[in-house]
């Protein structure tokens, strides 16, 4: 069964995801995310609205240099930026972007009192999803 996920990130990766600038998105720690379900890119402060989402197509894990290695070819960024972001963490891992979704224009999460952003990511509300649903 799909899943909903809120990520957050910063503007420029979220783009680069819905974008292909970049099919890869990364974390350091082990999640609970599997392939199929719903990730829902939240921007950061300074921009603090959610810009879109994608669905995970792929999962892999292993070193940081491994990762690299199996994601080089489909990514905008610098060996040294993906493999020491990835060194700084417990659990390298990496989804792939599949049917990504920008929203237009973004949703601004003062239209969503209710929202409240995760360090990292967790489980969507039902409510948050409804929302973004009806908007876009």
């Amino acid at each position: 069964m799909q899943e909903n996920y809120v990520l957050s990130i910063k503007k420029e990766y979220g783009m680069n995801l819905l974008e292909l600038n970049s099919l890869w998105e990364y974390r350091r720690k082990k999640s609970k995310i599997k392939v199929g379900d719903r990730i829902v890119l939240y921007a950061t402060a300074p921009n603090k609205e959610i810009i879109g989402e994608f669905i995970v197509g792929e999962i892999i894990t292993g070193s940081p240099d491994e990762l690299w290695e199996k994601t080089k070819d489909d990514i905008c960024y610098q060996k040294d930026d993906v493999v020491g972001y990835l060194k700084s963490g417990n659990f390298p891992i990496a989804f792939k972007v599949a049917n990504p979704k920008k929203y237009f224009p973004a949703i601004q999460i003062s239209e969503i009192p209710f929202f409240r952003p995760p360090i990292s990511y967790c489980k969507a509300q039902e409510q948050l999803i409804s929302k973004i649903d009806n908007v876009i």
